[in-house]
C-alpha cells in the first residue's frame, strides 16, 4: 500500500506503512466482516467518495455556533486547546492572528501514524518539514522532538517514536486531562503538523469503516416497507465506540458503507488510505469589494505524484492573502452570513474532506441483512451527545 497522499518521503521504508495498516486492522476488537475481508483490488474497483465539512457539526449543535466557533480556536494555560478538545472531523486547524484578527489559516488531515514512521525512519525529513510548516529554519532537531536528540548516540527508532508521540500527540490521562501537552510544533503555537486527537487516527478510521460492514435494513412497523437506515440508526447497532453519532463524518460514512454492503457490495479502502481535501468553497469568502477571493490564495500540499487515477490527494491547506492584496483574512466576509471572518471555523466549514473507498458490483455477498424496527431518533442536541462538549467547554472557559 502506498503512503498517504502518495507521498514518497519514506523511501525504502515505505513498506513500513503497509505493515502499520495491516497491524492496525489486525488489532480491531471484532473481526473484519465479510464485506470488508473479502474485498480486494480485483473485485472492488468502483470509486465512492464519502465527504463531509471539516467544521465539527456536533460541537456547533451542542454549544451554539458563536460559542463553538470561539472555543475551536481557544487556548487555556493548562495546555488544553479548542483544537485538542473539539476538532473531531478528521481535520484539525490553527489560525495565525494579529491585533485585527486572522491572517493565515492552516488545516491538516495527515494521520499521526504516518508521521510516527517518519520519526522512526526518516527523522531528517521530519525536521525539514516541521521547519517548513513553522516558517523558521532555526529549530534544532532536539527542539522539534521535544528535547530528544533524534541523531544522538542514545537515540534509536523506538526512542524517536516515543519522543514524537509526546511532542506531537501529547499525553492525557484516563479522564482526558492533559498530562503532557503537545509541543509547540503541533500545538498551534509555532506550527500545526499532523492530526493529534485519538479519534482522528488511522485506527479510528479503519474501525469506523470495518464496523459499518454489516448489512442493515429498517422496516416500517405499519406499512412493512423496508429502507436503508440513516447514519444515526446504523450507529445505534454498531459496537460501542466504533462511531460517534452527530459528527459530520461518522454518521455519513456509516450510512454510505452500510448502504453499499446492504446492496451486497464488497468494500475496501482505496490505496493509499488517508483523509483528503476534496473541495474548498473559496468563492464564499468575499473581499471588501464583495468579490470572491482569488483561488491563488489557497495552497494545497502534502501529496505525491499522480498515481495514474487522476484523483487529488492533498492533505494540507494554507489560506493567506497574497502580499500584494493589501488585505488580510480578517478583512473578508462570509457570503453565507455576511459576517467578518474572525474564526477558523468560518473557513473550515467551507472545506470538504473525504475518505476514498472502492466497492464491487451488487449482489456479491451472501449475508442476509439485519432488519431493524422503525426507530424515532431525537435531534442530536437533545440527546446525551452534548455532555462531553459542555465539560470540555467549561475547562476552556474556566
Amino acid at each position: 500500500m502506498a503512503a498517504p497522499g502518495g507521498l514518497t518521503e519514506l523511501g525504502e521504508h515505505v513498506s513500513r506503512w503497509d505493515e502499520r495498516v495491516a497491524r492496525v486492522a489486525r488489532g480491531l476488537v471484532l473481526p473484519l466482516p465479510p464485506a470488508v475481508a473479502d474485498a480486494d483490488p480485483g473485485n472492488a474497483t468502483e470509486l465512492r467518495v464519502p465527504d463531509w465539512p471539516a467544521v465539527p457539526a456536533r460541537v456547533r449543535a451542542c454549544l451554539g455556533v458563536g460559542r463553538a466557533d470561539h472555543l475551536f480556536d481557544a487556548r487555556h494555560p493548562s495546555g488544553d486547546t479548542g483544537r485538542s478538545l473539539f476538532q473531531e472531523e478528521y481535520a484539525e486547524w490553527r489560525v495565525v492572528r494579529d491585533a485585527d484578527g486572522p491572517v493565515r489559516f492552516e488545516l491538516t488531515t495527515e494521520l499521526s501514524d504516518y508521521w510516527e514512521l517518519l520519526a522512526r525512519h526518516t527523522p531528517r525529513r521530519l525536521v525539514e518539514l516541521v521547519r517548513e510548516f513553522a516558517g523558521d529554519p532555526t529549530p534544532s532537531p532536539a527542539e522539534v522532538f521535544g528535547g530528544h536528540d533524534p541523531f544522538g548516540a542514545a537515540s534509536d527508532e523506538d526512542a524517536r517514536a516515543e519522543a514524537f508521540s509526546r511532542a506531537f500527540r501529547g499525553v492525557r490521562d484516563s479522564e482526558g486531562n492533559q498530562v503532557a501537552p503537545r509541543g509547540a510544533f503541533n500545538n498551534d503555537e509555532r506550527a500545526i503538523t499532523c492530526l493529534s486527537r485519538t479519534d482522528n487516527t488511522l485506527g479510528a478510521l479503519i474501525n469506523l469503516v470495518a464496523a459499518s460492514g454489516t448489512p442493515l435494513l429498517v422496516v416500517d412497523e405499519e406499512s412493512g416497507e423496508r429502507r436503508f437506515p440513516s447514519g444515526s440508526e446504523a450507529i445505534s447497532q454498531l459496537p460501542e465506540g466504533a462511531a460517534q453519532d452527530c459528527r459530520a463524518s461518522d454518521p455519513l460514512v456509516v450510512e454510505r458503507i452500510v448502504r453499499v454492503v446492504t446492496e451486497g457490495r464488497l468494500v475496501r479502502f482505496d490505496d493509499p488510505i488517508g483523509i483528503y481535501i476534496v473541495a474548498v468553497q473559496h468563492q464564499d469568502l468575499l473581499d471588501p469589494e464583495g468579490q470572491p477571493i482569488p483561488e491563488k490564495w489557497l495552497r494545497l500540499t502534502r501529496y505525491g505524484p499522480d498515481l495514474g487515477d487522476g484523483l487529488a490527494r492533498p492533505q494540507r491547506l494554507t489560506l493567506e492573502a497574497s502580499q500584494d492584496a493589501g488585505i488580510k483574512l480578517s478583512n473578508l466576509r462570509s457570503r453565507r452570513t455576511g459576517e467578518r471572518i474572525m474564526s477558523g471555523a468560518q473557513i473550515a466549514e467551507l472545506v470538504e474532506v473525504a475518505v476514498y473507498v472502492r466497492v464491487s458490483g451488487p449482489n456479491q455477498l451472501s449475508v442476509d441483512p439485519v432488519v431493524l424496527g422503525q426507530r424515532s431518533l431525537k435531534p442530536c442536541a437533545q440527546r446525551n451527545e452534548c455532555e462531553g462538549a459542555e465539560r470540555a467547554a467549561a475547562r476552556l472557559e474556566a
